[in-house]
């Protein structure tokens, strides 16, 4: 969890940066996210969707500070099972 934690972090540091695009940051996050462990437990599951949630939420807060939100821009995420 701490891993990915911090990946996640480094993630946004490179966003905010400029340094990659919404639509690669929203990659990366999904990329560590599959990255973590196959079987996470119930309690680790609901860490991951808090921590998930919050991570994205700071994503579209940025894009609306940078003015680099494209309203027509129209994101799916697939649910996770609770």
């Amino acid at each position: 969890m701490q891993v990915y934690q911090r990946e996640t972090q480094e993630i946004l540091k490179r966003f905010r940066e400029g340094r990659i695009s919404f639509r690669e940051c929203i990659a990366a996050l999904d990329a560590a996210l599959a990255g973590l462990s196959p079987q996470p437990t119930e309690e680790e599951l609901k860490s991951i969707k808090a921590l998930l949630a919050a991570k994205i939420e700071t994503v579209m807060h940025e894009m609306h500070v940078m003015e680099r939100w494209e309203p027509e821009t129209e994101l799916q995420f697939a649910s996770v099972p609770n």
